[in-house]
């Protein structure tokens, strides 16, 4: 699932109409963006700053890029012309031209070999070959002069680099160009270019597009009719992924590639009276979440950089940051598809065996034959090991389940709280409780066992779960004796453990936390009990400095920078204290 933050501007924008694009800069934190034809500006992501720019007399005509192999800025001006620079350049009028007797369209970066060059006559080069032959670089047209190019990128397969197209022609049809590139001259091998027409046999046309080359190789299309579209550039095949919810298709719309099977489209809402922001799943073929805005901006420029949105509105550049996550629940998502029939056809087998080609454990066997779900099947078969109290084979089995209703994990919690004994320890003191949870008591067996126990309640911490549907079950199975033991034990885990806790992990005893503050936040206000205020206290000052250490991390982050960019430190001289003295005469 997506999950979208807050929405900010991340500057103004002088001209939507000469607005080019936004690029990635040589630190994975910042951007670059051509904010006109003759602005270019550096902003930091995680600020929102500005950390440096140049402008030009000369119009800008294409995004301005950092090309790694030159350890340069490269751009295109007056459509004809390209500059290289670097970071402390500070007059671009007086950096070196390389004019070229043909138009270029754009440039793309590549990630270990040099950019290209990407002509509006459809050729291509790459960036030290085409300067230093451009005075007789010139090449026939590959596509037909009433041809425009909507889209191209470039993307890697087995050390051997491919160039993709998307072509509109006079009469809005679609096609796509693929061809592999030679590797010293980075031009196109014009005889096994191939070329793929984009149709359908409804009477619709293309509304969206995008060439994603970052996690799947593919070209999406967006139609009029609500319906999503792939072509595998790799399998040469064409798939109908869905029917896109929440947005409106009777006007363009913008795609971009959010990573981990996600689109972002932005586009006019169904009510044609705003703008919305649509996060959707290739996979699944459904919306995972959406994002309201007031103003819609056709043909809008949108990218995905290092976990934030960018977006062209009408009057600045938006960033909207977003979190995906893989391992949410799907009944968030149920109602936000629709049933699409796809014109392939399959040919099925039916000569395939009756038992399961999968192992399963003898606990589910006779219910995987009755067709039950993943959550009944879990509901029926743990309570009843949680009454035998064999908490090795309940974990055994509960690993097997993916699905785990918050029912059983209510019960789950509170069986494994009181499995490890909480009313022995004293919350108060903090040391004997921080040896009892790394189990230094007792005996070398008596401190096995509780290790033990508490791998149970490890376990289920790292379970998946709704929090609306959670919080009543908590109130009604968890008494506050064992709030407080949970809280005080993720505290535990989040800065005395010597466990490794993963991001995931880490994110999952945030969440439960928080979740902990609501299910029993009126009993925590109305308890006058003394280690109520111990627990809460402590908890607060392990968030406060958690919070601490990412303000420093912060603060170091642009001395850190200054190293690796080779900058010497300016030295800050501090004023001397002084004091005046008042004489009488």
């Amino acid at each position: 699932m997506a999950k979208l933050h807050n929405y900010y501007v991340l500057c103004p924008l002088i001209d939507q109409n000469s607005f080019l694009g936004v690029s990635q800069d040589s630190d994975v934190e910042n951007v670059l963006v051509t904010l006109g034809r003759n602005v270019i500006n550096k902003y930091r992501l995680s600020d929102q700053k500005q950390i440096g720019g140049w402008t030009s007399k000369e119009h800008v005509t294409s995004t301005v890029i950092f090309d790694k192999d030159q350890d340069s800025y490269v751009g295109v001006f007056n459509r004809n012309t390209i500059k290289m620079w670097k970071e402390d350049s500070d007059n671009l009028d007086k950096t070196k031209k390389y004019k070229f007797p043909i138009n270029i369209f754009k440039l793309i970066p590549r990630e270990n070999r040099p950019s290209l060059i990407i002509f509006n006559n459809g050729n291509c080069a790459s960036l030290p070959y085409a300067l230093d032959n451009r005075k007789t670089y010139e090449s026939k047209q590959l596509i037909k002069e009433s041809d425009s190019i909507i889209d191209v990128a470039c993307f890697s397969v087995e050390l051997t680099d491919y160039v993709c197209y998307v072509v509109k022609n006079a009469k809005d049809n679609y096609e796509i160009l693929l061809c592999p590139i030679r590797e010293e001259l980075g031009d196109m091998e014009k005889s096994k270019l191939n070329k793929i027409k984009v149709s359908r046999p409804d009477d619709v046309y293309v509304v969206g597009e995008l060439i994603s080359v970052d996690d799947n190789y593919c070209v999406y299309f967006l139609w009029n009719d609500g319906k999503m579209t792939s072509y595998d550039l790799l399998k040469s095949s064409w798939k109908t992924i869905g029917t896109v919810p929440w947005i409106s298709t009777m006007s363009s719309v913008s795609i971009s590639w959010m990573g981990q099977d996600h689109l972002i489209l932005f586009g006019s809402n169904t009510d044609q009276d705003g703008a919305i922001i649509v996060a959707y799943n290739v996979i699944l073929g459904v919306g995972s979440c959406r994002y309201p805005m007031k103003m819609y901006s056709e043909n809008a420029k949108l990218y995905c950089f290092n976990g934030r949105i960018i977006l062209e509105a009408s009057n600045h550049i938006g960033m909207l940051p977003y979190v995906l996550e893989t391992k949410r629940n799907l009944s968030s998502l149920l109602g936000s598809h629709e049933i699409v029939e796809d014109t392939c056809m399959e040919i099925a087998d039916w000569d395939t065996p009756v038992e399961p080609m999968f192992s399963i454990i003898d606990e589910v066997k006779d219910l995987l034959k009755v067709g039950l779900t993943e959550r009944d099947m879990c509901a029926q078969v743990i309570p009843p090991l949680v009454e035998k109290g064999d908490y090795n084979q309940l974990l055994r089995v509960l690993k097997k389940f993916k699905d785990v209703p918050e029912t059983v994990l209510s019960l789950l919690i509170n069986y494994a709280i009181k499995l490890v004994n909480p009313g022995s320890v004293d919350l108060t003191n903090r040391d004997n409780f921080v040896k009892y949870c790394n189990c230094e008591v007792g005996t070398k067996k008596d401190k096995l066992i509780l290790k033990s126990k508490f791998r149970l309640l490890d376990y289920l911490l790292q379970v998946t779960f709704s929090d609306a549907m959670l919080i009543p079950h908590l109130r009604n199975d968890l008494s506050l004796d064992s709030a407080l033991f949970l809280m005080s034990y993720i505290s535990h885990l989040l800065v005395d453990s010597d466990r490794i806790v993963n991001e995931s992990y880490e994110s999952k005893l945030f969440d439960w936390c928080i979740l902990l503050m609501d299910a029993f936040y009126q009993q925590y206000l109305l308890t006058k009990d003394e280690k109520v205020s111990i627990v809460l206290n402590y908890t607060q000052k392990v968030i406060e400095n958690l919070i601490d250490h990412l303000y420093q991390v912060d603060s170091a982050l642009p001395l850190l920078h200054k190293i690796l960019s080779g900058k010497q430190a300016e030295d800050i001289e501090e004023s001397l204290s002084y004091a005046i003295e008042l004489i009488e005469i």
